[in-house]
């Protein structure tokens, strides 16, 4: 796929109507993804204060649990809902490789990111240290 050319149809993306939908939740996506990291670091620089004036940890591991639940979750029920439902409806025919390939690309990145929010979140408990 990275090899081969673009047709000219796919050039202005892949759906009928251009993925407004699909262009607002992946920048919605992005940003939660950002808070979510972002969360986890906090989290992470408040545990590490607590353990320098010895006070006991007050991690918030229910809601970090969820957090990651949904990461797991929601992201791979989207991708489904824009293969299954979305495409099918709204697609360009000849740009089906293209969307299939970009989805693979997004899943790749999933994956990397849901196994870093873990080690942010849990590494501690993880590695045996908490």
């Amino acid at each position: 796929m990275p090899g081969e050319s673009i047709p000219e149809v796919c050039m202005a993306g892949t759906f009928q109507s251009h993925g407004g939908v699909a262009l607002f939740v992946t920048v919605a996506g992005v940003a939660v993804a950002a808070i979510c990291f972002a969360k986890g670091v906090q989290w992470l620089r408040e545990d590490a204060e607590g353990r320098r004036h010895g006070r006991p940890s007050r991690s918030p591991h229910a809601l970090k649990g969820w957090i990651l639940g949904l990461w797991l979750l929601v992201p791979p029920a989207w991708l489904y809902t824009e293969d299954i439902f979305l495409f099918r409806h709204f697609g360009k025919a000849a740009c089906f490789d293209q969307f299939r390939y970009a989805q693979q690309i997004v899943m790749h990145g999933w994956t990397v990111f849901v196994v870093v929010l873990a080690l942010v979140y849990f590494g501690r408990e993880i590695a045996g240290r908490d």
